[in-house]
């Protein structure tokens, strides 16, 4: 019964079933609304359809990914692979072996494609020929009856470590698809950052994993230095400090890598200290404002009863009645503001770094500083290590197998016509006629052309 049972898990045809199972499942994840994907659509259709979407639910439809009958499906497929796997290993190693059985005669023995005879001095042994041949790479068994050589015996071993890399391949992209966390998160200088889904950008909202857990990383933006070359910027250096003490420099193409996370540098914006004062001069307000004023994008922030809409200027020149900036390097960084209050016009006019403007009934905004902030694109997939591993691994495997292919010859000292001769016989896996032409100039090089017929 267990013998019935290993048989069926391992054939082909439940391959096929599970894949068409599986393809299924998947192509029914794409049309039913997902939680983990699309949450605001989710959500708006199980207010217009609450029973639908309850019993859909229940069914873990809305969950598919996760549900229980993929996860049982997926098990079975690794079961399925591993047995096929182990099923082929003893084969291979089969084929390695070298037992005197497989001597046969080499002008009847099946497969082989290359067939000839030389004619060999008097008192050329076996012994002989075995040294040649090995000098040449093959491993040798002979015997009274002729001898059987092959190059490359271990390359199929190769199979065995391609199934390996597919199986690594396949399960590092499940475990990478089941606990990638998608999210971006906006950091000035000095601002610590915690891990917690809080800090994260709500728009685009996070994609979270599925199993596991969101980046364990704490760290903060310790200094970040845009590169400008004649007015083109080139580059960005960030410096981060992890709470272990740890110090990394991120750029735009060098990200922070650490606990099976990554964080991508995306976008440059300011983030200016505004400071707001009452008419006695007191501050009633301030804070750091991280804006995308960079490129020449407006903005808006909001202080006290005031909404300021924003414009920056990295290099400000007021010229010909017009503001803009004479190269794109940070030499002297100014705001245009608008303000507003109640729905009216407060005042607008320029701010500069450590300077300020005069609002309505006596207040005044003043710049005290104005850092950088910068925005990661976060990523975290704990399975990439095996499909790099699996690939690397597959990339050996062919390599191996297609260049080092095995080839075969038997063959066997006869008298023919009153002369002693050699009659061989050859065959390969792959490129048999470049084979048969490897084999022709090996016996040449021994003993000459071959006999005719």
């Amino acid at each position: 019964m267990l013998d019935k049972l290993l048989k069926y898990l391992r054939s082909l045809r439940f391959t096929i079933v599970l894949i068409a199972l599986l393809g299924a499942l998947l192509a029914l994840g794409l049309w039913v609304p997902q939680k983990s994907l699309l949450k605001d659509i989710y959500f708006q259709w199980k207010t217009q359809s609450p029973q639908l979407v309850a019993w859909l639910d229940f069914f873990q439809l809305t969950s598919i990914y996760t549900s229980w009958v993929t996860v049982t499906l997926w098990g079975l497929f690794f079961l399925n692979l591993s047995l096929v796997m182990w099923q082929r290993i003893p084969l291979i190693f089969k084929r390695i072996e070298m037992p005197e059985a497989r001597i046969v005669d080499p002008e009847t023995g099946g497969g082989y494609v290359f067939r000839a005879a030389y004619s060999v001095a008097q008192g050329t042994d076996e012994a002989g020929m075995v040294n040649a041949l090995k000098k040449r790479g093959f491993a040798m068994v002979s015997n009274g009856s002729g001898f059987y050589a092959v190059k490359n015996r271990l390359s199929p071993i190769a199979s065995v470590l391609f199934h390996l890399s597919f199986f690594l391949i396949l399960l590092g992209g499940l475990i990478s698809f089941y606990t990638e966390f998608i999210g971006f998160v906006d950091l000035a200088v000095g601002e610590p950052f915690d891990g917690s889904l809080a800090q994260y950008n709500v728009t685009p909202s996070p994609k979270l994993p599925k199993v596991g857990s969101l980046p364990r990383v704490a760290f903060t933006v310790t200094s970040v230095k845009p590169q400008v070359v004649r007015n083109t910027p080139t580059g960005i250096t960030v410096k981060v400090k992890e709470t272990s003490g740890a110090e990394h420099v991120v750029d735009i193409n060098k990200p922070l890598s650490t606990a099976h996370s990554s964080f991508v540098f995306k976008h440059l914006g300011v983030a200016p200290l505004f400071v707001l004062k009452d008419p006695s001069g007191r501050e009633v307000g301030g804070n750091f404002f991280k804006l995308d004023v960079v490129g020449g994008k407006a903005d808006t922030f909001r202080l006290g009863d005031f909404i300021f809409t924003a414009r920056y200027y990295p290099d400000y020149q007021f010229k010909d009645g017009k503001r803009s900036t004479k190269s794109m390097e940070f030499n002297n960084p100014t705001f245009f503001l608008v303000a507003e209050r109640d729905g009216k016009k407060a005042a607008e006019g320029d701010v500069p770094l450590l300077g300020g403007l005069n609002l309505v009934d006596g207040y005044r905004l003043e710049m005290k500083d104005c850092p950088y902030w910068v925005r990661f694109y976060v990523i975290k997939q704990r399975g990439l290590s095996l499909v790099y591993l699996g690939f690397a691994i597959a990339s050996i495997a062919v390599i191996w197998r297609l260049l080092f292919y095995r080839r075969e010859l038997v063959g066997a000292f006869r008298e023919k016509n009153g002369q002693r001769c050699l009659v061989v016989a050859g065959k390969s896996e792959y490129y048999k006629k470049l084979a048969e032409d490897e084999f022709a100039k090996l016996f040449a090089e021994l003993f000459g052309p071959p006999l005719a017929g």
